[in-house]
């Protein structure tokens, strides 16, 4: 191909064509073809290089794609994640140039030991704590799930996330996060003995009273618990609440699989533990000499001669006052109450 020729290809072609199959045509390097397109001033096409950019976004997408990581949470560590997103667990976008997000949760230092609980279940997907930070890798996983539990911003609770959410690990890691087990108490008089009151409270004060009411009944159903909507003057007014001490010691066995391998924890998963936080504040108020109970929906309930004769018979034998309480359904306290009452009448 003479000079005129080689030339002419070059300033019709250049504009239209990559320089690389410019030049594999003409059988030349790319710098060649660079130098003679400066000799003519040629520039790109404004529709050759659109097309080189669906190229460039396509070849970096296909790129990405086959780079993302494997993330394939298991039942628990799924179940622990979703019970987070409801709690102290939030999704955020990644990086500028991250497509996808992914998740964190900020605690304090008395959350620590807890915090590192979840690290163990989440490690192996790339969770990793730095500071007071708990955080996974971005991750299409966590963009569709941010797509299923925001509006903008705000975080919001449906029933098709819900629907997922059926494990006591959930269950767990809801209550740990973001719920609290209270203890109040009044004070009989006459009767010189104070009756402690537990409840559980979840703080679900980011959902309105009709996603609060979504979110009880889903727990109700699904544990078998009993949870009920109570007014609140902060966040968007509701909560959750459970009030019976029959219904809270069934509550904290639900999640004992999983709060009992945090002991840090026993603030909020431990009745008795609770019990004795609160013994000293009574002691103070009302006596040393007051005498304390744990009220319980049966405390009234007289106890048969059967029953009685069943707790001296399995005292006698050596049961603990928890076999007790399970053999007769009763509560912990009443029956530990109950061998108070026939030690002191000497029936034991």
């Amino acid at each position: 191909m003479d000079n005129d020729k080689f030339e002419s290809y070059i300033i019709k072609n250049f504009p239209i064509k990559t320089t690389k199959e410019v030049a594999e045509y003409l059988n030349v390097t790319p710098h060649v073809i660079r130098s003679i397109a400066k000799k003519y001033s040629l520039k790109k096409s404004e529709t050759h290089l659109a097309k080189l950019k669906l190229q460039f976004v396509e070849h970096r997408r296909k790129w990405y794609e086959a780079n993302i990581p494997l993330f394939k949470p298991n039942k628990i560590q799924e179940q622990i994640i979703f019970g987070s997103l409801l709690g102290d667990g939030y999704i955020s976008k990644g990086a500028q140039r991250s497509k996808n997000f992914y998740y964190q949760e900020h605690f304090g230092e008395n959350q620590r030991e807890y915090r590192f609980w979840k690290l163990s279940q989440l490690e192996s997907l790339g969770f990793e704590i730095n500071g007071n930070y708990l955080r996974s890798p971005s991750h299409p996983f966590f963009t569709k799930l941010h797509q299923l539990l925001y509006n903008g911003s705000e975080k919001i609770l449906k029933r098709e996330f819900l629907s997922k959410c059926l494990h006591p690990a959930f269950l767990a890691s809801l209550y740990l996060d973001d719920g609290s087990l209270v203890l109040s108490y009044n004070y009989n008089k006459s009767k010189h003995i104070v009756y402690c009151h537990p409840s559980i409270i979840l703080y679900t004060l980011n959902f309105n009273k009709e996603e609060n009411h979504l979110l009880a009944s889903h727990l109700n159903q699904t544990f078998n618990i009993n949870f009920v909507v109570s007014g609140h003057p902060d966040g968007k007014g509701s909560l959750l609440k459970m009030n019976k001490e029959k219904e809270v010691r069934k509550f904290l066995r639900v999640i004992e699989p999983y709060s009992k391998e945090i002991p840090s924890m026993l603030y909020k998963t431990n009745m008795e533990n609770k019990l004795n936080e609160k013994t000293e504040e009574i002691y103070e108020r009302y006596g040393n000499d007051v005498i304390i109970k744990l009220s319980s929906s049966n405390r009234k309930k007289l106890y048969s001669n059967k029953e009685i004769e069943t707790i001296i018979h399995l005292k006698r034998t050596g049961s603990t006052d928890q076999n007790i309480a399970d053999n007769l359904g009763r509560s912990y306290w009443s029956v530990v109450y109950k061998i108070r009452e026939l030690r002191k009448n000497r029936l034991l």
